[in-house]
């Protein structure tokens, strides 16, 4: 029984499908039907299902979306945990995937009724489907790809994954460590800078009290000159001036006349003292006042402070607040800059200690590549032989490199020599595109009991080819399906005859209201119905 395959697709106003349900059992599936009957529609709609992009064209003419169900029959436990893991629980042994797409270009996608996102679509067929088809033997042709599929071979992708996160890890240090050494690298330019800035912020010591007195005391010197000539207007009043008599002479005369006049004036002579003691103080704080200097370095001092006060702010912000903010910033990076060395030290200490382990890991993983090639190679030239493409060998080449990569520090080469004697070629340098399909199908041959793949979608598998080659192809597609569930899109009735299921896709034009309308629909053939209809393949073969 196998554990995990897809039971149905249902098709709603989809291009030209209206409602249609297509039934897959275990084992082979043939999809077939005349080219344009929308067979290939069957896989592109499979495709969606797996995270494609959605393409709102496919939407049928005069509906709002389509709709698109596949339900997959699941015993796989590791399906279990992955979709548990995942958070979408498995209720019985049913897994739906829906998908909405709308005619303004909008999805909606659900698994198991629980919304999700194409990501998890995607994740959830890398892990578990494989789609073959043109795209994915050019897959084949790069070096990445043969890896990945030489390593699902090794059955050591658990290796693989612990390998990669450390791997990630290694690469984020050596990138933080590069960021901080350029960093460093100006570190010095950046140190002057911030250490003439903060030299100018600690010779002012910025205070917001200590601005306000310095205005005060800028304001009172520039009063100074003006206060000078007021005192010694003060002084010429009571002395006089310009040989003029003054108001403390012209005070003495009126005070003699009075005391001589005491029984005229006597309640103003107690007045008349009052009033010289107030005129005294005037004169001799107006002397007093005459008597001072100012220091000129006090001057330059304070016009200077008050001056790296203005110059300070319309650098950071106008304000005395924004420039003790400033310093405090200032502070903070010249200590990380400062001690930045220690951090570099222990970074190139975790850097050698991963790369250390990432070299023993990676060691292990090629020695490994290397026994399992010798196999694969071998059992792979045998299924192509076996595929029609007599004679042909092929080697897996692998080099272990010294700088690494997400998958270790082996290097692959997929060669093939397809005349014996003549010598091996890459792959990609010789192989037409019907050699690809069969080296991808003996692939999957070989890797379908080591791979966690247990659905293949084979798209063109029998493009360019016929006969007994048909044959061969059909076989290894049963063989493949042996461990797995096989849906294959062909127009071979060697490939037809082999299915377990045959599904025929028909369109046929109807009319209604005279109006005509095109419609494609899927009908299951099994036993005599699937033996007819292969017949009438080969005769139109």
């Amino acid at each position: 029984m196998v554990p995990f395959y897809l039971k149905s697709l249902v098709l709603q106003n989809l291009a030209t499908f209206k409602n249609q349900k297509i039934n897959f059992r275990p084992g082979l599936n043939a999809i077939i039907g005349e080219t344009g009957s929308g067979k290939s529609l069957v896989l592109e709609a499979l495709q969606f299902i797996l995270g494609g992009r959605a393409d709102k064209r496919i939407v049928r003419r005069e509906s709002e979306h389509s709709l698109i169900e596949a339900s997959f029959f699941c015993e796989d436990k590791r399906v279990f945990s992955f979709m548990e893991q995942e958070g979408f629980p498995i209720a019985g042994n049913e897994i739906i995937i829906k998908r909405l797409i709308y005619k303004n270009g909008a999805t909606k996608n659900y698994v198991n009724h629980l919304s999700c996102t194409v990501n998890f679509l995607s994740l959830f067929s890398r892990k578990f489907i494989d789609l073959v088809g043109q795209f994915e033997n050019q897959k084949l042709l790069t070096e990445g790809y043969q890896l990945q599929l030489l390593d699902q071979f090794c059955k050591h992708l658990p290796e693989i994954d612990e390998f990669q996160k450390l791997h990630r890890e290694y690469k984020q240090l050596i990138k933080e460590k590069e960021e901080l050494v350029l960093s460093v690298q100006d570190r010095e330019q950046r140190l002057d800078y911030l250490n003439f800035q903060l030299l100018e912020m600690e010779k002012l010591n910025p205070s917001i009290d200590d601005e306000e007195s310095l205005l005060k005391k800028k304001t009172t010197m520039l009063n100074f000159e003006k206060a000078m000539k007021i005192c010694q207007h003060i002084t010429e009043v009571f002395d006089g001036a310009d040989n003029g008599p003054g108001l403390i002479s012209s005070f003495n005369i009126l005070k003699s006349v009075l005391l001589k006049n005491k029984d005229l004036f006597p309640a103003q002579i107690e007045r008349l003292i009052e009033v010289e003691d107030h005129f005294l103080a005037i004169r001799e704080a107006a002397e007093n006042q005459l008597t001072q200097e100012i220091d000129p370095l006090e001057v330059d001092l304070v016009l200077g402070k008050i001056d790296l006060y203005q110059r300070l702010k319309r650098r950071f912000g106008g304000t005395v607040q924004s420039i003790l903010q400033a310093q405090a910033e200032f502070l903070s990076e010249k200590k990380k800059l400062i001690e930045a060395y220690p951090s570099i030290e222990s970074m190139d200490e975790k850097i050698l200690s991963l790369e250390k382990i990432l070299r023993h890991k990676s060691q292990k993983l090629h020695c490994t590549r290397v026994r399992y090639s010798a196999i694969l190679e071998e059992d792979l030239t045998k299924r192509i032989r076996s595929l029609k493409m007599n004679g042909a060998t092929i080697k897996l080449c692998l080099e272990e490199t010294n700088e690494f990569n997400d998958f270790g520090r082996s290097k692959i080469s997929l060669m093939a020599e397809t005349n014996p004697g003549e010598g091996f070629f890459r792959v990609k340098d010789i192989a037409s595109g019907g050699e690809l399909s069969r080296v991808l199908l003996g692939l999957r041959q070989s890797l379908s009991t080591a791979d966690s793949i247990s659905i293949f979608l084979f798209d063109e598998i029998d493009t360019g080819i016929g006969g007994e080659t048909g044959t061969c192809i059909g076989k290894a597609l049963l063989d493949v399906s042996a461990h797995g569930q096989v849906v294959a899109i062909t127009h071979l009735p060697q490939i037809a005859r082999f299915a377990e299921s045959l599904i025929l896709v028909n369109k046929e034009i109807l009319e209604k209201n005279n109006q005509s309308r095109t419609e494609s629909t899927v009908k299951e053939l099994q036993g005599k119905d699937a033996m007819r209809q292969v017949r009438a393949m080969t005769q139109l073969d």
